[in-house]
């Protein structure tokens, strides 16, 4: 498990917004693996999205699971370059992340980190006061969704990138939590709801 951390980010204690890096921040093509810093894309509700979480005092906390890297797509060397391009033109924007926390292991490789396990959040927890109850999850996968009820985080999934197959293959997910168009909705949506927690009395 790689991190990149922001020195002096957990100093207080504040809530996380845990986001998705591919299909949720920047573009994410099915089949494809993102091992060119110069591929990335941001969307274009991203950078409005990051800085109003910000503005409302959440960390920009980016857990991503790339198994490009255990596959032997890329060099552990080139995903780190990938996650400190993707800062650097966020930076470049005016948005600050708090981290990148990847994990680099292949799907059969049966390591605590890969989203739904819970090894990237609990490294987080170690390097940062975080008020999980008041956390949140974005992201475009069932596996993003269960890492958030895992730890009992609200969370909320943006039909961009794998979201709307992801509905289509489990529609259930839409019946337990907030669904957006994309990661600026799903910033308004915490922005009017706030309480911490995406539960079913306010999904909507």
């Amino acid at each position: 498990m790689m991190a990149y951390l922001r020195p002096g980010s957990g100093r207080k204690k504040a809530p996380a917004a845990f986001l998705d890096r591919d299909g949720t921040i920047i573009h994410d093509r099915p089949g494809f693996y993102l091992t060119d810093p110069r591929g990335i894309r941001i969307y274009a509700s991203a950078v409005k999205a990051l800085k109003l979480l910000s503005g409302l005092g959440y960390r920009l906390i980016v857990l991503t699971n790339q198994s490009a890297v255990g596959r032997g797509y890329m060099t552990l060397a080139r995903s780190k370059a990938v996650n400190l391009e993707l800062n650097r033109r966020l930076e470049r924007r005016g948005v600050r992340l708090d981290a990148i926390y990847f994990c680099p292991h292949a799907p059969d490789a049966g390591c605590a980190c890969r989203k739904p396990a819970g090894g990237l959040v609990r490294e987080a927890l170690k390097r940062g006061r975080i008020d999980l109850p008041r956390s949140f999850v974005i992201g475009d996968k069932a596996s993003d969704m269960r890492l958030a009820d895992s730890f009992g985080m609200g969370s909320i999934l943006v039909r961009t990138g794998h979201g709307r197959t992801q509905l289509l293959r489990k529609p259930e997910l839409a019946a337990e939590r907030p669904v957006r168009k994309d990661i600026l909705q799903a910033a308004l949506w915490i922005a009017r709801h706030g309480s911490g927690r995406a539960d079913k009395e306010n999904r909507r």
